[in-house]
């Protein structure tokens, strides 16, 4: 069971059951606190969509114009960093339908994902759009749960938020996804400084060659 990534303080408790969130394991067929599994909503939510990439308008929102530029940030993604892929998917969630779980559904059953990608070889972002409420959730597969955590999402989705509200779905992707760019870029630098890798910008050193040190706050403006 691949159990859909939510916020979390540690790599131990980064994974959670998508209906309840009680910790979980990606080992396990269903969540031991309340039963939830793959097997539970399929029997909820019926037969997935086929769904593709970059961009799967199953509400059909988009206009030709827009859904090519929205596309062509997401490539600008994917190529400036290609071990991930991102998929983005605008449908009109069911009422009845929690939106964690269901997405978590979408997530594995709407094959966005080839059977080789599991556990630490899948490295998917989706973005799913529900068009009859406005909403939107983003979920990452486990081969990016150790870098790209809740904050990181959430950002994300802050940035798409106000086209979204505006009704402008094509803007929202391509603010939702320059978003995830810059965020990828400023964990690439953390991990290198974590590692060693890469000093610490040194911004702050007054005796860098060719600057002089600041004197009183004020001299600053």
């Amino acid at each position: 069971m691949i159990v859909a990534r939510m916020a979390a303080e540690d790599l131990n408790q980064a994974v959670r059951c998508p209906a309840c969130r009680a910790p979980a394991s990606e080992h396990e067929t269903a969540c031991r606190q309340c039963g939830f599994s793959l097997e539970v909503a399929d029997r909820s939510f019926g037969i997935a969509p086929a769904l593709h990439k970059p961009i799967s308008d199953v509400a059909g929102v988009l206009g030709g114009f827009g859904k090519r530029r929205a596309a062509g940030v997401v490539e600008q993604v994917e190529r400036a960093f290609p071990q991930l892929s991102l998929a983005v998917v605008l449908m009109d969630v069911p009422q009845q339908a929690p939106l964690v779980p269901y997405a978590f559904w979408i997530f594995n059953r709407g094959q966005l994902s080839s059977a080789v990608e599991k556990g630490g070889e899948n490295r998917l972002v989706m973005l799913l759009i529900d068009t009859s409420s406005y909403r939107a959730i983003a979920m990452v597969g486990y081969g990016l749960e150790p870098f790209i955590q809740d904050i990181h999402l959430q950002s994300c989705l802050q940035a798409a938020l106000q086209p979204l509200q505006r009704g402008r779905h094509a803007q929202a992707i391509e603010s939702f996804a320059r978003e995830l760019e810059r965020q990828l870029r400023d964990l690439c630098v953390l991990v290198k400084q974590q590692f060693g890798l890469e000093e610490p910008a040194r911004w702050l050193d007054a005796s860098m060659a060719g600057e002089e040190p600041v004197g009183l706050a004020e001299s600053m403006y």
